[in-house]
Parts: C-alpha cells; sequence; structure tokens
C-alpha cells in the first residue's frame, strides 16, 4: 500500500486507502475516497508544499457524518508521480489533471474545497465545468492576474530565482520544513512534519517543490498569465454557485486584503470570515473554527448526507 512511505506515526494520522488513477500523459495520481458512495461529494483541493494529508482531520470528520470526501495529490506532490522535467508543471497541466480525475471517476456534482494553488486549480476546473459544482469554498488563495497582480513575498521572490530554488527547494528540501512551518501560526508535531516530509525524501522528487513558486504569474506575457486571466473573467460565471470565503487573519502570503477584493469579484459569496490566529494553512492551524464554518454553510445551503447506520 502506497502509504507505506508515511512513517509510523504520520501513517496513524492518514488511515486512508490509497487509490490511483493512470492519467491520459501515463503519470499516476494519488487520490483518497472515503465517506458512504451515496453521500454527497466534498472534493478537498490542496496548495503548496502540501499534500492531500493536509486535509486529513476533515476528511475523518466528514466521511464520518455521512459525505463522500474525496482528496488527490497534484501531480508532483505527496503519493502521486513526480515527473523531473520542469516543463511538466504548468497551471494549464494542472487544471487538465483535476478535470480529467473528475471525469474519469464519473464524480456526480460536487462541494469544491481548496487553499493557496488548489484554488487556480479548482477555479479553472470549475469556470469548464460549472454545471458539476454545488458550491465553493475559497481559502487563502488568488485567482486575479490584473485586477490584483500579486505581491510576491520576498522568500518566494528568492526561490524563483535560477539556482537559488534548486539549491533551498531541491538539495536542502525546505519547502516541507522551514517554508511550512513559516506559513503556520500552530507549531507543527513532529509526526505532521513528518507527513509532510515523506514524499519529498529523495533529490528526485522535489522537482514540483521548484517550479511551482514559478508559476506565479508576475506579469502580462509570463505562462500563467493567460489561464489566470481565463479564470478572473470567468468568475462572474460562478456567481449563481453558493460560495464561502475563509481566511486566516495571520496568512503572511496573501493578507486579509486579498479576501476582500475576492469578495468584490464574487458578490454573492459568504465572507470573508477572518479566522484569527490562523495563517496560511487553515486545517493545521484552525481546523475546530475551519469544520463550524463549513458545517454551517454546508446545512445552509441545503447538503445532504448520507443516512449512516447506528454504531
Amino acid at each position: 500500500m502506497a502509504t507505506a512511505v508515511l512513517p509510523e506515526p504520520s501513517r496513524a494520522l492518514y488511515p486512508f486507502r490509497s487509490r490511483y488513477l493512470t492519467l491520459s500523459d501515463g503519470k499516476q495520481m494519488h487520490y483518497v475516497d472515503e465517506g458512504p458512495p451515496e453521500g454527497e461529494l466534498l472534493v478537498f483541493v490542496h496548495g503548496y508544499p502540501t499534500w492531500s494529508f493536509t486535509y486529513r482531520a476533515l476528511l475523518v470528520y466528514y466521511a464520518a457524518r455521512g459525505f463522500r470526501c474525496v482528496a488527490m495529490d497534484h501531480i508532483g506532490f505527496g503519493l502521486s508521480d513526480k515527473p523531473t522535467s520542469g516543463r511538466y508543471h504548468t497551471l494549464r497541466r494542472h487544471i487538465h489533471n483535476l478535470q480529467e480525475l473528475m471525469m474519469a471517476l464519473d464524480l456526480p456534482p460536487s462541494t469544491l474545497i481548496m487553499e493557496d494553488w488548489g484554488g487556480p486549480f479548482a477555479l479553472g476546473y470549475a469556470i469548464r465545468q460549472c454545471e458539476t459544482v454545488r458550491r465553493l469554498v475559497v481559502m487563502n488563495t488568488w485567482g486575479f492576474q490584473d485586477t490584483y497582480p500579486p505581491r510576491l513575498e520576498r522568500l518566494v521572490r528568492l526561490v524563483t530565482l535560477p539556482g537559488v530554488g534548486e539549491l533551498l527547494l531541491r538539495t536542502f528540501n525546505l519547502a516541507p520544513t522551514f517554508f511550512l512551518q513559516r506559513i503556520t501560526m500552530r507549531r507543527l508535531s513532529p509526526a505532521v512534519l513528518a507527513g509532510y516530509r515523506a514524499p519529498f525524501r529523495e533529490n528526485r522528487s522535489r522537482n514540483a517543490l521548484v517550479q511551482f513558486p514559478r508559476m506565479i504569474s508576475t506579469g502580462p506575457d509570463h505562462p500563467s498569465a493567460l489561464a489566470l486571466r481565463e479564470i478572473e473573467r470567468g468568475l462572474a460565471e460562478l456567481d449563481h454557485i453558493p460560495t464561502l470565503l475563509l481566511w486566516g487573519a495571520r496568512n503572511p502570503i496573501f493578507g486579509p486584503d486579498v479576501a476582500r477584493h475576492w469578495r468584490r469579484h464574487v458578490l454573492s459569496a459568504r465572507g470573508p470570515h477572518l479566522i484569527d490566529g490562523a495563517g496560511h494553512l487553515l486545517a493545521e492551524d484552525a481546523p475546530e473554527e475551519l469544520i463550524n464554518h463549513l458545517d454551517e454553510f454546508l446545512a445552509d445551503t441545503g447538503a445532504q448526507p448520507a443516512a449512516l447506520p447506528p454504531p
């Protein structure tokens, strides 16, 4: 079983059955599919430098409540394949990979829950397949090219430099250690940190860690610019979909001003709800508050989990 790559304390936190889909390009995408198959579907889309492990508490909680929960690892992350070519990683490629997973599994209409890079991936999919989306939960992410160009944090600018990113992210593997702890406010336990490091033990497995910061658009001629512009312009088409904006009040990557910008673009959205004491990863910093907001949103928008047999 693929979860054997995890050390024992970390595996206990991620007790899910591993599943794999072979994409059209031959890459193996790892995902988990928990909860009753007939339950209303929640799809969790992770960001950087994480993998589906980041949603472990939500997967346990919502599967036990009768929801079907699917969480994938983007190619290059977690237990998915890790191509060594830097040219593999583009915004369009990862949107396509998510779309391919959703279609190959013939998934019913879903609630998309996204954070960080999961936002552009999930929203790029939603704009293409809006009839398959019931709700959107947007957390600590972006999807703008022209109206709110990204202001790269100093460390992010540094690791996008040729040679520097390879040294810091590939050789020293700082993304799932130093960078991860820098964007979270809660001190992560050794078992949690080991779970994040485990998929990137070898130098050759860290290509996505190097390339993802370089996928951030820095101008109109950047390779990601066109896809981001399509997402930005397509947000109006999603305004009829119930949307919840959740944000870390102490997010060091995208501050509350980004959350307010989202609100101006998705007029019907609830929020943004700023979660005190939380940074960039809500599922790590404030899982209880995150679940409370999700519970209320799902109930108010008519979510119907499957009835579970009594224990």
